[in-house]
Order: structure tokens, then C-alpha cells, then sequence
């Protein structure tokens, strides 16, 4: 149900969802075809430990199978298992010493499992490693006595050969093996490459591995894991400019791996004087939903959340934001949310300057000047069915530089610089200081009310906090905490206005974000065919952090040399991005430049911007239903290939394409010379690896082989997209109608879209009490089509069709095949197709 502080006019254009739409209706009968690789609710697992004495070390076992252990060896310190680092500090190891432990000296029976006390190599110190069973897998908690002067401890697991490893989101790659992810927000490491920007990233203290296991580090102090094959220089310890040590901070020194590859094991660093981590064992998807069910599930999104999303860098004033709404109705490119990005609050006065940056934010109010009467502009947004948003932020500009407009905010922000509520060093609202917290609720709570739907949340990553002290405490415990101190707040405000009926996008995470809010969005990504390699890597890594809604930038935002003349993504560009966002979960658009104000492009490029938003509405069912089980297990929405397809080498091998669930993949033509090929009317090759068993190439219907890499010679009016045969997704086909604005569907357009293994007789079984609709993908028009024996009407062509109370056709082209239109069944039916 959806619980809306909104006028009643806005309330009656909110989607309709409906039984039908949540479930597949139209099932096929006995049709045989390969089996998902993973189950979308995997069963629970069965972990053990066994336990050596001398020396001491575990192995952990999935019902009686070892499946990783700590590593062998006696090195002390970075690389080794069971170790620890004694001295230094957080900014500095001169005069740090190396140990670890030893051997078994005793053990005892505790609830749930076992403690063990182990000796040192430093007679003086004796270790605790307690080992017990959880609802999820097994616990590892280790601590030593004294532990005053320890500053860090290691851990080595054993890594196979053939191991591959997913987790946290990254730049440059998606399978983990050979590089180091560190846990901090924001950019880390030299992977980052042209990205050391101020982009995303989830801090993720979570990992997975294709042996069958996964792991959690359960601490909010600074890590890092090394993955088998990476040293400390590969990656790099830092990007030179985010995140940062506030001014006047010293900068703390990366958690130590090994200086040389250790290609046997993963390394956990922790700078801390303990460690607890869990061992979840099975297929990826069960040991992603073990891990979710420990740290808490991710929340559900409103069925909103999936519709397009518009936004500018900068508005000009409140009349061109009505203008965007009226220019996508006049395309007829159906629109959900349209946010006004920074700046929207006051600016200095007498600054007229306006570009990104310029406003005094955290004053709590829109620019008179440039917004006089924002709750009329609301009210129309919404009298149009369109969801209203605003970009937030977590930091405070009391002085913009000259090249950001000028002037001073004294006056009008400076609330809370005067009562200290900034982190010390940075102009980030310090949100463990109860006061500031308070103030921050309450003024984004009075905004809200005025019918804000989405916060867009910016920032919170852009600052190293490791050695500032807080309100709350020190950094060392709650630097990584800070992301989700931010948005926690945001969410509360959004409750106090709107109840749960709300949307947020988010640009960084870390552990248990994902259960208050409900988006996140790869950001300021540049306008190249670089940045939407990097957004595809991006979305397939950073959705296992539990941010399962995912879009980018489409079009990207930042301009590179050799930008075009107009800083814009080009043609080619524009649509090839597109078609990644009708696939993603989020699709957003809006930027700099005229992907901002997509209808003053070319008209064969609006044409395929509105063929993709179009796919995106046909795909809302299945996305849809996939965010549904994403929020019961945290098996993510779009997965690596080898996410699904584990044993499969190959499949671990690819970073550009990838699963949108268990039964389509998508692989957007992102090579560079697309461009060039775009723009001469050429289509580009694309290398297109498919896993074993039978694909639909839902554009040219031809039935593809896997089990192989084939080209696919691709014009800009398509990509490679493929469903899985046997397969059946839900789809509502732009055949039967399209979508209006605010709409994301309606009666007469909820159905599935079908791929029947080839050779195999057609046969379905419908029920439902609404009307029904759906694709079946045949490379030729049947003899007939019956409905528990009854004949069902043949339509001459889709326009028929529509106007029919039920019946079928036959389309060719993209998405081809019978197209069926069924009235209400009160019982399950058979269909049959001939």
C-alpha cells in the first residue's frame, strides 16, 4: 500500500501495481532448457571448522568439504595468517614489530562452539580465537592479552588457482583476483586510473569466492584485502586527491599487505587491535543472502524508483525545470522524477553567478531569486504526475571561490561553522554531535513537506577521517560509519514528511546502508566511451554491496580531452549509454551537456533515446520482481556473469557485459571506435561471451549456441541482448501501448516475455483476474493459438490487436513473435501455440 503526504490529484497518477504485475502469469508447460546456474533463494548452508594444533590454524568446510583455510607458513605481519602488527601508530609504522600465533595451548566449550587459547612468539602474550556456529555459517573472533600496543592484525585464507572473487565496487575491474580492495569510501588505489575523483565507492568489508565460500569482516576500522597475485604497489595506496585528510589531520598510512604477490592466499589487514569475520559457504547466491541476513537486508525501493529520472547540472530557474517536465511529455517519453541538482539553496547576495557549486548549501532554502515560489513549482510537477526531488548534501559552502559564483554565506549557513557542528578540519556536518544531527532533520524535514520525493544524497566520501577526532568519539572507529550516519538522517526526515512512500539516490556506501536507503548512481563519470566501461564495471560490481538499484549518469558528465565543440556526449555516445540504463535498474539522465536536454539532439538519436527508456518500461516487471527477491536476499539485480555461472572460467573473464538476473544478458557496445562507426552509419563488432546452453538474441531472434565468445555486428538501433531459452521474464510490450507520464503501468500491460527452447512444442498455463498480455518468441507466425481448447481470435496487426478484447498476432523485428492479449481467467488455462 502507498502511504503519500501529497495532493489527491498527484495520488491518483502514482503507478498501479497489481497482483499480476509481481509475478509471472504466463508459465510454460514442462518446456525443458538448462537450469539458472543459481537459485534466487538459496538454501541454508552447512559450515564447519576443523582445527590444527601445531600450528594452530582452521579449515572451513561446507557440508564435510574443505573449501578455503587459513593460510600455511610462519610469516609474521603483512601476508601471514594469524598475525599481528606492535607499535606505530595510524600514521606511521617506524618502530612497528611483527609477531603471530603459534601454537594450541587449550580449549574450552563455549555457547555455540569453542574457545581456543593459543600461544605467541612473544612469551608475554597469549591469543583468544573463538570459533562458533551462527544462524548464517561460522564466527571468527580473535583478540590478545594485552592488546594495548597493538595497532594492527593480519589474516591469510587459502586461495586455489582457478579462484576467482567479487565484491565492494571498483573502476578498472569486477573480478577481484590479482588487485587490493581497501575498505574506505571513495577512490583507493591506482586501479582508479582516470577516476581518482570524486565518484562513489562502497566500502566493502564483504567478499565472495567461485571455491564456494564468502567472507565478512565484521569492524568499522580501516582494511584492506589483498586478493592472490597483488602487492601493495599494484594498486597503490591512495589516490592523490580523494578521499583526503581534512586540513590540519595527518595522513594515515594504507593498512600493510605483502610487498611481494602471494598468489596462494587473500590477505585481511585491519588496524585494529582484534578481529571477528564470518564464513558463509555455497553457491554465490547463497553466500550473498548468508551475508545479508547477518548485516541486515536491503530495503525495498517504491515501484517509483524505476522510473526515468531527469535532472540538469544546473537549472536556470524554477520555469526551465517546468520546461524539462513539458519537453519529454511533448517527446512522449514517459517521465517519473525530475530533481533540481546543485545549486537550488541561497547565494551570497548580489551573486548572480550561477553555476554547480554556487550556493550556500545547508541554508535550508531555495534561492529566491532563481526559485520565487518553489511550492507552486512543486505543485505543478506533481499536478503533471511527476515525483519532485532535490539534491542534498552532507557539507556546508560558506564561501564560494570566484570561479563558483563568489561572495560570502555569512548569514545565511553559518549556523554551523558558529555552534561547531562541522567535522574539525573539513565543512562536513558532524553528524555524531546529537545537536547538529537535530538541526539537519528538522530543516531537511520542512523542505520535504513541501513535497520533495527524492534526495538526491551527494558527498560523504570526499574526506579521510581516520585521524580526526568527532563529536562521538574518535575516527579510527567511525570514519566508515560516516556515509551511513548521513544518510541515515536523510531517510529520518524523509519519514518524519512522507512516511515510507520516498526515493533516495546515493553515491557511496558501506556495510548496512542499503537497508535506509533505497538507490545509488555511479556519478561524474567522464563523457567518454571510457566512462561507460567504467559504469559497467561499476554496476556489476558495486550492486553486491546491497545497492541493487543502480543507474549512472546516462551520457556521463564530465568533458575529457579531446572533448567535442559543445562538451556533450556525442551521438553515438548518448545512445549506446542509453541503451546501459534501459537495462540497469535506474535510469537517470541529466548532466552539462545535451544529455541534459536530450530532445535537441538529432532525431534519429531522440528516436533511440526514447526506444531505450520504452525498453526500460518493458522491462519494469522483471526488474521489479527482481528488487523484490534482492530485498528477501540480497542476491543483487545485475550480476557478473560469473555471479551466475560460477564454474565457468570464461565467464569470470568478463567485465562488459553482464546478468540482469538469471535469464538476460546484456552486453552494451562500449569499445571506442563505436563512436566512429555511429557516426558513419557502420555497425560496431562486439565480442559477446555466452555461457553454455541456448540464447534468444531478443533483436535479431536468432537462437544462439553458448558455450562460446561470438561477434555480433551491432548498428546503433540495437545491442547485444539475450534471453536465456526456456526462460520466461516478466515484460509489458510497447506493442500493446505505451506508457504515459507518471505511469509505469496499468491493466492491459502486464504480462511476460517468453523464449521456448527450440524444436519444442508451445505450451502455457495462464491464470489470473486481470487482463494479461505477452511475447512469445517465434521466428514464424503459428497455424492457430487456443486457450483451454477455445480458439483465440487472430488480430490482423498490434493496432488490432490493442482494440480487441483478446486475441493474438505476429510481429517480426525486434522482440518479435506472437503476441498475445488475454482477458481475465479465473482459472489456470492451457495455452497452445501451433
Amino acid at each position: 500500500m502507498i502511504h503519500r503526504r501529497t495532493p489527491a490529484r498527484l495520488r491518483r497518477r502514482v503507478p498501479v501495481l497489481f497482483s499480476g504485475l509481481l509475478l509471472l502469469t504466463l508459465l510454460p508447460v514442462a518446456a525443458p532448457g538448462a537450469r539458472a546456474a543459481v537459485s534466487a533463494e538459496p538454501a541454508e548452508p552447512a559450515v564447519a571448522w576443523r582445527v590444527g594444533a601445531a600450528p594452530f590454524g582452521l579449515t572451513f568446510l561446507d557440508h564435510g568439504r574443505p573449501v578455503t583455510a587459513e593460510a600455511g607458513g610462519a610469516v609474521a605481519g603483512p601476508g601471514g595468517r594469524l598475525s599481528y602488527q606492535v607499535g606505530g601508530s595510524a600514521t606511521s609504522q617506524e618502530g612497528a614489530t611483527y609477531h603471530r600465533l603459534t601454537d594450541l595451548v587449550s580449549r574450552r566449550d563455549v555457547p555455540g562452539g569453542t574457545a581456543y587459547t593459543v600461544a605467541t612468539d612473544e612469551p608475554a602474550r597469549t591469543a583468544t580465537v573463538t570459533v562458533t556456529r551462527t544462524a548464517q555459517g561460522v564466527r571468527v573472533r580473535w583478540s590478545l592479552r594485552p592488546s594495548g600496543d597493538v595497532t594492527a592484525v593480519f589474516e591469510a585464507l587459502t586461495a586455489g588457482g582457478a579462484e576467482h572473487y567479487l565484491g565492494g565496487s571498483s573502476a578498472a575491474y569486477v573480478d577481484l583476483r590479482g588487485h587490493i580492495r581497501g575498505w574506505s569510501p571513495g577512490k583507493e588505489g591506482n586501479e582508479a586510473g582516470d577516476y581518482c575523483q570524486n565518484q562513489e565507492q562502497s566500502a566493502s568489508t564483504f567478499y565472495l569466492s567461485s571455491g564456494g565460500y564468502g567472507l565478512w569482516a565484521d569492524t568499522d576500522h580501516v582494511g584492506r584485502f589483498a586478493f592472490p597475485g597483488a602487492t601493495h604497489g599494484s594498486d597503490g595506496p591512495t589516490c592523490a586527491n580523494t578521499p583526503k585528510p581534512p586540513s590540519g589531520a595527518a595522513q594515515p598510512y594504507p593498512c600493510p599487505v605483502a610487498a611481494t604477490a602471494r598468489p596462494d592466499r587473500v590477505q585481511i589487514c585491519v588496524k585494529d587491535a582484534g578481529l571477528s569475520y564470518d564464513v558463509y559457504t555455497g553457491s554465490p547466491a547463497a553466500v550473498t543472502s548468508a551475508y545479508y541476513r547477518t548485516v541486515g537486508l536491503p530495503s525495498m525501493p517504491p515501484a517509483s524508483e524505476f522510473a526515468l529520472m531527469k535532472w540538469r547540472d544546473v537549472n536556470a530557474d524554477q520555469a526551465q525545470v517546468l520546461d524539462d517536465v513539458a519537453q519529454l511529455k511533448r517527446l512522449d517519453i514517459p517521465l517519473g522524477t525530475i530533481w533540481i541538482d546543485n545549486p537550488w539553496e541561497r547565494q551570497p547576495a548580489g551573486n548572480t553567478h550561477r553555476i554547480n557549486g554556487s550556493a550556500c548549501t545547508n541554508s535550508g532554502e531555495f534561492d529566491p531569486t532563481f526559485f520565487p515560489d518553489p511550492q507552486r513549482m512543486i505543485d505543478e510537477i506533481h499536478a503533471q504526475g511527476v515525483r519532485f526531488g532535490l539534491w542534498v548534501t552532507s557539507h556546508v559552502v560558506s564561501a564560494p571561490s570566484s570561479s563558483q559564483g563568489g561572495g560570502s554565506c555569512a548569514g545565511i549557513n553559518d549556523v554551523w561553522a558558529k555552534n561547531g557542528w562541522l567535522v574539525p578540519g573539513t565543512n562536513y556536518i558532524d553528524f555524531t554531535n546529537p545537536a547538529a544531527r537535530e538541526h539537519y532533520v528538522d530543516q531537511l524535514t520542512r523542505i520535504f513537506r513541501m513535497g520533495v520525493d527524492l534526495a538526491k544524497e551527494d558527498r560523504s566520501e570526499e574526506y579521510r577521517f581516520e585521524t580526526t577526532p568527532f563529536a562521538g568519539g574518535p575516527g579510527a572507529g567511525l570514519y566508515l560509519r560516516y556515509p551511513d550516519l548521513y544518510q541515515s538522517a536523510v531517510t529520518e526526515a524523509m519519514r518524519r514528511a512522507h512516511g515510507n512512500d520516498f526515493e533516495t539516490l546515493v553515491r557511496a556506501g558501506v556495510p548496512g546502508t542499503a537497508q535506509h536507503t533505497h538507490g545509488m548512481w555511479g556519478s561524474d563519470v567522464f563523457e567518454t566511451f571510457a566512462g561507460l566501461r567504467t559504469s559497467v564495471r561499476y554496476g556489476t560490481s558495486e550492486s553486491l554491496t546491497g545497492h541493487f538499484a543502480w543507474g549512472s549518469d546516462t551520457g556521463g558528465i564530465d568533458p575529457k580531452a579531446p572533448a567535442n565543440a559543445t562538451n556533450s556526449p556525442t551521438p553515438s555516445l548518448f545512445t549506446r549509454w542509453a541503451q546501459f540504463s534501459a537495462v540497469s535498474p535506474v535510469f537517470e539522465v541529466g548532466g552539462a551537456g545535451l544529455n541534459a536536454t536530450p530532445w535537441k539532439y538529432d532525431p534519429d538519436t531522440i528516436r533511440r533515446f526514447r526506444d531505450a527508456v520504452t525498453l526500460h518500461y518493458e522491462l519494469f516487471p522483471y526488474l521489479y520482481g527482481l528488487a523484490r527477491t534482492a530485498s528477501r536476499t540480497g542476491v543483487p539485480i545485475l550480476r557478473a556473469v560469473g555471479f551466475q555461472y560460477p564454474g565457468d572460467e570464461n565467464a569470470w573473464a568478463q567485465d562488459q557485459e553482464f546478468m540482469v538476473g538469471p535469464d538476460l544478458l546484456a552486453a552494451p557496445v562500449t569499445a571506442d571506435r563505436a563512436d566512429a562507426d555511429g557516426a558513419a552509419g557502420r555497425p560496431t563488432p562486439v565480442d559477446v561471451y555466452l555461457p553454455a546452453g541456448r540464447w534468444v538474441d531478443l533483436y535479431s531472434g536468432q537462437v544462439v549456441d553458448g558455450g562460446r565468445t561470438i561477434t555480433r555486428e551491432t548498428s546503433l538501433d540495437e545491442f547485444p541482448l539475450y534471453l536465456r531459452a526456456g526462460a520466461s521474464i516478466g515484460f509489458n510490450t510497447r506493442a500493446l501501448g505505451g506508457w504515459r507520464t507518471g505511469e509505469l503501468s496499468r491493466p492491459g500491460l502486464s504480462g511476460s516475455l517468453y523464449a521456448p527452447e527450440p524444436g519444442h512444442a508451445v505450451r502455457l498455463r495462464v491464470s489470473g483476474a486481470t487482463e494479461q498480455q505477452a511475447v512469445v518468441l517465434l521466428p514464424q507466425a503459428p497455424r492457430s493459438v487456443t486457450v483451454a481448447g477455445r480458439a483465440l481470435p487472430h488480430a490482423a496487426d498490434t493496432g488490432a490487436l490493442r482494440t480487441a478484447r483478446e486475441g493474438w498476432t505476429f510481429t517480426s523485428g525486434p522482440f518479435g513473435g506472437v503476441v498475445l492479449k488475454l482477458s481475465p481467467h479465473g482459472r489456470a488455462a492451457d495455452v497452445t501455440i501451433r
